[in-house]
């Protein structure tokens, strides 16, 4: 049975601080939270922690996010000292074996999606606070509220890439009201190439 492994972390630093969203590796990340299907629960990782988060992510047959490939994973390599070796990782953990909910769906609907937008018409629950909130409970010393806040997006990530794979289809907000996006989804081999992102879409 393969290992997946769910990820989202949140940053010290919100984009403007940065210069940008052309900078998000200088963001830095605060929590970083993976669940483990191998043992069926949460691994925390704080700041300091970047170094074990990424052996983790190593470990897993697929590596599942929302958004992570363009975000988390460059969070992630921006803790490297140089830009070479920020470089280097980055396409060092691209290479593993992704899928990537957010980027998938947009090769269907051609626009993005947030991932409350998904979860509450498919899941009836959504997020209980955003990114904004989280880096005022970091600023505050409050890393329990993020991490909580964390481990829920990791688990509604989790059961949004669940439901697809049983029902074929998720439900999302659109300014037309609720429409359903038809899926095919489904456990694929590793990519020969391994600069390509896995597609689990027929």
């Amino acid at each position: 049975m393969s290992r997946i492994l769910y990820v989202d972390l949140e940053t010290k630093y919100a984009a403007d601080e940065v210069g940008g969203w052309g900078n998000i590796m200088d963001m830095g990340m605060s929590v970083g939270v993976l669940y483990d299907t191998a043992d069926e629960g949460f691994h925390v990782y704080l700041e300091h922690q970047v170094t074990p988060l990424i052996a983790h992510l190593r470990k897993g047959d697929l590596i599942v996010g929302f958004n992570h490939l363009e975000f988390d994973l460059r969070v992630l390599a921006g803790h490297q000292p140089t830009q070479a070796l920020r470089h280097q990782l980055y396409l060092e953990l691209r290479s593993l074996n992704h899928f990537d909910i957010l980027t998938e769906l947009k090769k269907l609907l051609g626009h993005r999606l947030r991932l409350d937008s998904i979860a509450r018409p498919t899941l009836q629950t959504g997020k209980s606070a955003d990114g904004l909130q989280a880096l005022q409970w970091y600023r505050e010393g409050r890393l329990d509220l993020v991490i909580d806040y964390c481990k829920q997006d990791v688990e509604v990530t989790r059961r949004i890439y669940e439901y697809a794979l049983e029902h074929g289809q998720l439900l999302y907000d659109s300014r037309s009201g609720i429409k359903t996006v038809v899926l095919h989804w489904g456990v694929s081999e590793p990519q020969a190439d391994p600069s390509e992102q896995m597609t689990l879409f027929e």
